[in-house]
């Protein structure tokens, strides 16, 4: 059914002899608790009795072929998908309808395709700020500088019209505005699809370098496969 692969330099996993993990044990200190879950896509098992932890600052990647239902665990940990048997629990919250919204408010989500309409690139950087939630986070022009650095984007860019740019620009502003956000969790689809070999390793070393940010990425890309703490493999 599936493989799950540990780069064990990093794993904190603790099991009992019955290899369930021990998700309620107080000595467990994660961000994400996955116990038990089984979930089903199209008729077919997806995840069945799978348990895991995430502890902070780990970074998730969720590999297979295109249609195997890569997204789906991205999409149950942001509560899009109700049905499914187990517990997950993200920073002490169980995930029910009644706490969705306050853990939504703890995670960044950029999903692979994105229906934002903006004109300008800079009113699409900033688009996140725009809900009430975010208002208060709207980043500094020295904060938005150094992050267009980070991700070889220059400066006037932000001057230009969306239908102006190529899809890789498109997709590191995207991030940027996620990563500006701050949230503890950063959930992201394909996160350098649309990006050439050089600028996706430097991309990808900004964000998988970051000890404080746990991020959840479904991705073909390699290099980010390589470099990711836990591989779920479908």
């Amino acid at each position: 059914l599936m493989r799950v692969k540990y780069f064990f330099r990093y794993i904190h996993i603790l099991f009992q002899k019955n290899q369930n993990i021990l998700f309620l044990c107080g000595k467990v200190q994660a961000v994400i608790k996955i116990y038990k879950l089984s979930l089903s896509f199209k008729e077919r098992k997806i995840f069945d009795n799978f348990s895991l932890l995430i502890n902070k600052g780990e970074k998730i990647a969720v590999t297979g072929e295109s249609g195997r239902g890569k997204s789906s665990l991205l999409n149950l940990l942001l509560g899009f998908i109700p049905d499914y048997a187990g517990v997950v629990e993200i920073n002490g919250e169980i995930l029910n309808e009644t706490t969705v919204k306050k853990i939504r408010r703890q995670t960044a989500w950029l999903p692979q395709d994105t229906s934002l309409t903006a004109a300008s690139v800079k009113e699409l950087l900033l688009t996140p700020f725009q809900f009430s939630d975010n208002r208060s986070m709207i980043p500094s022009d020295d904060e938005i500088r150094k992050m267009l650095d980070a991700f070889l984007l220059e400066n006037e860019i932000l001057d230009k019209k969306v239908k102006e740019i190529s899809g890789g620009q498109k997709q590191r502003l995207l991030l940027i505005s996620s990563l500006l956000l701050k949230k503890p969790i950063l959930i992201v689809d394909e996160p350098t699809s649309a990006l050439d070999e050089h600028v996706k390793k430097i991309v990808s070393d900004t964000i998988l370098k970051d000890k404080k940010l746990t991020v959840i990425t479904s991705t073909h890309d390699e290099y980010w496969i390589k470099n990711s703490d836990k591989i779920i493999e479908l």
